[in-house]
């Protein structure tokens, strides 16, 4: 018998993968305006050749078992969509399951949630070394990202609706053209995401909390 285990696979964080996203979006857009010698100029405008060190959230033993307890009461209820519940998540809550979850062990020091008010923000470094032919390699986007997120009627709905690099705002006809943009349309196309999805009834931003809700069958 063979002793060795297949790894288990990563999960991730959709947020980061938006913000990967954009990376890339913004260089079609570009793309589609200018010549490829004047992108790779701004490419290099806007991004650094080396990473920056994005803080990172410690919490007690305590504070993450509490923590890790409620989301699987929540997972229970989801799976089992006979009650309605709510799960509140806080921006403490989700950098400190980065700081300490196995699978999303590669975010640490490269991503930081902020929650104001009903806007998702995240310090990012993200290495650009797989984004197309245009001289990326050892290059880093590192700044903010600013989200507005919701799920009604099945659909997630993810939109940018600012980006800071280097300590500069993308100049507004650039970002304009993502403002409209659902970014989580393609990750609902994955059959196993939309299904996880469906299992939701909303998923709110509000007051500094991310506000999760099941389904309850009828």
């Amino acid at each position: 018998m063979n002793s060795e285990q297949t790894p288990p696979k990563k999960r991730g964080c959709f947020f980061y993968g938006c913000v990967s996203f954009i990376v890339l979006s913004l260089l079609v857009v570009l793309l589609g305006y200018l010549g490829v010698r004047y992108v790779i100029r701004v490419t290099h405008e806007y991004t650094d050749n080396k990473p920056v060190l994005v803080e990172s959230m410690e919490v007690s033993p305590a504070q993450l078992q509490a923590l890790r307890t409620r989301i699987a009461e929540f997972k229970a209820v989801l799976d089992d969509q006979k009650t309605s519940q709510e799960l509140a998540l806080s921006a403490e809550d989700i950098n400190a399951l980065i700081a300490s979850e196995p699978d999303l062990k590669d975010l640490k020091n490269k991503l930081f949630v902020i929650i104001d008010g009903d806007h998702i923000k995240g310090k990012v470094s993200i290495p650009l070394d797989n984004f197309g032919p245009l001289r990326l390699k050892g290059r880093y986007l590192n700044g903010v990202a600013t989200f507005k997120a919701s799920l009604e009627n099945g659909a997630l709905m993810v939109a940018l609706d600012d980006l800071e690099v280097k300590g500069k705002p993308l100049p507004a006809r650039i970002l304009a053209q993502f403002k409209n943009q659902n970014l989580a349309q393609n990750a609902q196309r994955d059959p196993a995401t939309a299904q996880a999805i469906q299992k939701f009834e909303s998923i709110r931003v509000k007051d500094g909390s991310i506000i999760l809700k099941n389904k309850t069958k009828p």
